[in-house]
């Protein structure tokens, strides 16, 4: 019956995604025709995917539980057959793992395409330009589906139009696939398109859409900096050209689970390595993996130990992260014994850390005894959990408050000439003006107290023997001969900035690249924003 089943599904997505053959149809009949419609529509996935209601996981964390969907992460229904949400299996993936920060892998690419998906939609910018583009894939019946694959910003609300359309657009024609907006980890960029879907489709109140978001985080909602998108989901108004009939809304509208397990709603400290962003100041952090015997002080392979791996992680990401390593007992024997073993417990830990070499400026150490129960000392399992290791969050880098998820934080940092000593400037190294932006085909200067302007301007009159070039870039919109002149324009508009402020004509020199050496990809606008650009190299010092 599954084979049967699967030879139907994929014969159905050949005539939802390509032009329809009438000589193809009519080697079927109308009963069979009738059939393969059915097999794309909300009835068909909540069966397949045996969608329960808005929390249920068809894949986990880890990209398991549904075979067939592997390469995806947390993957939930919003809509039954019409838009699904989750992450990119990459971090947890069981090989060719690779960072977190980037689209899905391309397993979870062709796996969508096969299951029918007609659009998957990457909702950061991050490592973009590494999306597959328009990925076919091969049916059981030798037939072929397309799926599209695109970059939209979960903040943009022209984008956030499109994806509202995309869902209506698969809502209304069973023909058309689902669609799989999905972020890193599947929680908050994802949950928020998730909240605005269901406000427009299903009717849900700014209460109820909040909540949703808060409870689809899985826990890593704690941050006060979210405040702003719950405020964004409150604020969204439906667009009444996208309103579906009630009778449709009833069909494709998962409910809210009746209970909620909040046992498994919490923040663990791989959540401090992937999603720093929302961890609170002041949080503690159970490192669940570490289990301290009786009376022991110490436990065996500190280095295989997970928790540890993702505390080490995390804290080399941030430089001003600083933690706090706590030690617990459980109530067994006396106090100022527990407090003592506590403490000996936590300097382990600490100790571990510093020979990984883990800086001690960001690390204190701390014993607690059996002050702050964890769990009940009523049973052995509970004494157990009490043995153990928490960690404190007392600072950590401040992401902002004002997106889900700081994507730049998570770049390499960019060389910056008045970050460099000059003893460390390389003649020829190329160093990129970040916060100045040309706007598509112009070149002229709109902001005179740029920083980037103002600190090269310091940085020529602190270093009076270094020669510069300014080189302007374009897109690769338009024609080259156009992009030549306008990026030499871009580049004079500099030197003429210098020259007015004071500094040598024989210091400087200035060229236009055109389109060559983009940065960031031109297939999407904010790669061509980023493509506009000056640079300046050191030719001298």
């Amino acid at each position: 019956m599954k084979f049967s089943l699967s030879i139907l599904f994929c014969i159905t997505i050949v005539f939802g995604f390509s032009q329809i053959n009438d000589t193809v149809i009519s080697e079927y009949n109308n009963e069979i025709v009738t059939k393969l419609t059915d097999t794309l529509s909300p009835e068909f996935y909540k069966v397949r995917y045996n969608e329960s209601d808005l929390l249920y996981k068809i894949t986990d964390n880890y990209g398991n539980n549904f075979e067939d969907l592997y390469g995806t992460r947390n993957m939930r229904p919003i809509l039954h057959g019409v838009a699904y949400r989750g992450g990119g299996n990459n971090y947890y993936h069981k090989t060719a793992k690779r960072k977190n920060q980037n689209p899905l892998p391309n397993d979870g690419v062709l796996n969508l395409c096969q299951e029918g998906f007609s659009t998957s939609v990457y909702l950061y910018q991050k490592n973009a330009d590494s999306i597959i583009d328009n990925q076919g894939c091969n049916c059981t019946n030798g037939s072929t589906n397309n799926l599209n694959y695109v970059q939209l910003d979960y903040f943009d609300s022209n984008h956030i139009y499109q994806m509202v359309k995309m869902a209506y657009e698969s809502a209304k024609y069973d023909s058309i696939g689902p669609i799989y907006l999905h972020c890193w980890n599947g929680w908050h960029a994802s949950g928020y398109i998730s909240a605005i879907l269901l406000k427009q489709f299903c009717g849900y109140t700014n209460l109820e859409a909040t909540s949703y978001w808060d409870i689809a985080t899985d826990g890593a909602n704690k941050s006060s900096r979210y405040r702003s998108i719950r405020d964004k989901i409150e604020n969204f108004v439906p667009y009444p050209e996208f309103k579906l009939e009630d009778e449709l809304g009833n069909r494709i509208c998962p409910p809210m689970p009746s209970v909620i397990d909040s046992s498994k709603i919490h923040l663990e400290i791989q959540h401090l390595s992937l999603v720093p962003e929302a961890i609170p100041v002041n949080y503690r952090l159970i490192l669940y993996e570490i289990q301290f015997a009786s009376g022991k002080t110490t436990f065996s392979s500190p280095s295989t130990n997970q928790d540890l791996i993702h505390l080490k992680d995390a804290l080399r990401k941030d430089s001003d992260l600083i933690v706090e390593i706590g030690g617990h007992t459980d109530r067994s024997g006396n106090e100022a014994k527990n407090k003592v073993l506590s403490q000996k417990r936590a300097k382990y830990v600490y100790d571990y850390l510093i020979k990984e070499g883990i800086s001690s400026s960001q690390l204190r150490y701390k014993g607690y005894g059996s002050s702050y129960p964890a769990f009940s000392n009523k049973y052995k399992s509970g004494r157990a959990s009490n043995r153990r290791i928490e960690v404190k969050i007392i600072q950590k880098r401040d992401y902002g408050t004002g997106t889900l998820v700081n994507e730049s934080a998570h770049e390499d940092i960019l060389l910056k000439l008045e970050n460099i000593k000059y003893d460390e400037f390389k003649i020829n190294q190329s160093y990129i003006m970040t916060n100045l932006n040309f706007e598509s085909g112009k070149s002229e200067l709109t902001d005179s107290n740029n920083k980037d302007l103002t600190g090269l301007l310091l940085f020529l009159n602190s270093n009076p023997n270094v020669t510069i070039e300014i080189g302007g870039f374009t897109d690769n919109s338009g024609m080259k001969e156009k992009n030549d002149t306008i990026s030499q324009l871009r580049a004079q508009s500099v030197h003429s900035f210098l020259i007015q402020k004071g500094i040598a004509t024989e210091k400087l020199d200035y060229i236009g690249y055109g389109s060559k050496n983009p940065i960031s990809s031109n297939q999407q606008k904010w790669g061509r924003d980023k493509n506009r650009r000056i640079e300046i190299k050191i030719i001298s010092k």
